[in-house]
């Protein structure tokens, strides 16, 4: 364990050190939506005072305080901000590890699972964004990991721990709350359900749910605080206002798009372990029912919308439109022949991991049950809210690697190089997007300054979604900001200036 533990860390450790090291230095601008909470830790490390832009649809309150504590130390420059995500982003693969191993998975498995994880192209392109999906993650798994550990005479310490990371989890984004959900339905299940009758002990049981019990209240007032007691975001009434269109949506667009797109990605970026399942599990019935999968995706993609028929992949390749700000003219989209191999990737990986969940569900303890029901509510409830791109389906990916650690696999060494080869090469393409996006990001703001330079003003600008944001869009503000005319912020206008990689009509 200890040995293995250590090579998690060197392995880990060493592959953000050669991120770094190509990515060196960091762009110093925000990335994607970063923009919206650097701006909060900056105000709040200035003022004292915990406030969002209106722009913003989350309000991660535990990620500003982690950001204003290590600004306080290595200063709140956004390559500043995006290595405090790059350390949660360690940390976060390596509570992985432990937790694989702590759910019985054999140690090559388990290091696998964190490099599933290190190597996904959207977790390696969020470890250099100070956005909240790494934060979240992070008080995820550490609120499993701390469940996990629930044994023996220290089982109370844990199970507090686990609740109050589960707090921090929902402080960063309110579906913090399967943190809470997924113990307690464990522990229904384990300690009430399969308890013998003669051995059940109703206190014992209480105590293990107190602390969840307080836990949601805790989420519950953090809530109230950020939604009531306060003006919340414009932005985040307006999807409020939005939640209705739910019912008129076609069942199949749901089925499309929040079932087999899900489905889909979680095969695609499982798959250099989801696909030993086909190797050496019974491969001709995971090959047929991959096959159902596939066919199913080929109908749904024809009917309506071609592009998002398939699983929205905007990390692959770096953000979207990433390759295009570097002025290379390819992009990574699906509109090629080449969403037709990797829904066949994907149909098999899907498949793979199907199977597997059916062999490991006869052997889940406590712990991993309990990671497997939060990652089940949570896909249930992106349902409604139509977060279907890769940034959300990322959270249901470490308890599919879970999955796939736990799964009993024959243990050969060819199979061994053939999964960690194949991660390598995931992890690859995931260096080369987040870098063409940190260079893209780097060019843009050296144009912006040139125009600066010439005595453009910065409002005639338009430097793209993040540095619109960060510069032009007021902060804070309360109000409905439709009428600031902020290019692509709240404003569709095209600048007099406009930075592009190549001329547009």
């Amino acid at each position: 364990m200890r040995r293995g533990g250590a090579v998690a860390i060197g392995v880990v450790a060493g592959w953000y050190a050669l991120a770094l090291a190509l990515l060196h230095p960091l762009a110093d601008g925000p990335v994607a939506d970063s923009w919206i909470y650097e701006e909060s830790v900056r105000w709040f490390r200035a003022t004292g005072e915990m406030r969002f832009p209106g722009f913003t649809e989350t309000m991660p309150v535990a990620q500003v305080l982690y950001g204003a504590a290590w600004g306080a130390i290595f200063g709140t420059s956004a390559a500043s901000l995006d290595l405090a995500s790059a350390f949660l982003g360690i940390v976060t693969a390596l509570m992985l590890y432990a937790l694989a191993m702590r759910c019985g998975a054999r140690t090559w498995q388990a290091l696998a699972a964190a490099g599933l994880l290190i190597c996904n192209p959207c977790f390696l392109f969020l470890s250099f964004s100070f956005m909240s999906e790494i934060a979240f993650l992070a008080a995820l798994l550490g609120s499993q990991l701390a469940f996990a550990n629930a044994e023996g005479e220290h089982q109370m310490r844990w199970l507090w721990l686990s609740a109050s990371l589960a707090v921090a989890a929902f402080a960063v984004r309110p579906f913090g709350g399967i943190a809470i959900l997924g113990p307690v339905a464990a522990i229904l299940i384990y300690d009430v359900m399969r308890s013998d009758r003669a051995r059940f002990d109703l206190a014992r049981v209480c105590s293990m749910l107190m602390p969840f019990a307080i836990a949601l209240v805790g989420c519950t007032l953090i809530w109230w605080w950020l939604t009531i007691s306060r003006r919340p975001p414009w932005k985040l009434l307006q999807r409020e206002a939005n939640f209705s269109q739910i019912f008129n949506v076609p069942a199949w667009e749901y089925l499309r798009m929040g079932v087999l797109g899900p489905l889909l990605y979680l095969g695609i970026v499982l798959s250099p372990l989801a696909l030993l399942q086909v190797a050496f599990k019974a491969t001709i019935r995971t090959l047929a029912l991959a096959a159902g999968i596939f066919v199913a995706t080929m109908i749904l993609v024809h009917i309506g919308i071609q592009y998002p028929s398939m699983p929205e992949m905007s990390c692959f390749g770096g953000w979207s439109n990433a390759l295009v700000l570097r002025g290379l003219s390819e992009r990574f989209e699906w509109h090629s022949a080449w969403r037709y191999v990797m829904a066949l990737l994907g149909s098999i990986g899907a498949a793979g991991l199907i199977f597997a969940t059916i062999d490991v569900i006869p052997r889940l303890t406590r712990a991993s049950m309990a990671v497997l029901i939060a990652a089940a509510v949570y896909w249930v409830a992106m349902l409604p809210l139509w977060f279907f791109n890769d940034r959300y389906f990322l959270l249901m990916v470490p308890a599919g690697a879970l999955i796939l650690a736990m799964a009993p696999i024959p243990e050969k060494l060819p199979a061994q190089i053939a999964v960690f080869a194949m991660t390598v090469a995931m992890g690859l393409m995931s260096l080369g997007g987040t870098y063409a996006y940190q260079r893209g990001l780097t060019a843009v703001m050296a144009a912006r300054d040139v125009l600066e330079k010439r005595g453009i003003p910065r409002s005639a600008i338009d430097a793209g979604y993040e540095l619109n944001g960060l510069e032009l869009y007021p902060f804070p503000r309360e109000t409905d900001a439709d009428d600031s005319g902020v290019p692509m912020i709240t404003s569709s206008k095209v600048s007099d200036y406009t930075i592009a990689a190549r001329p547009f009509a």
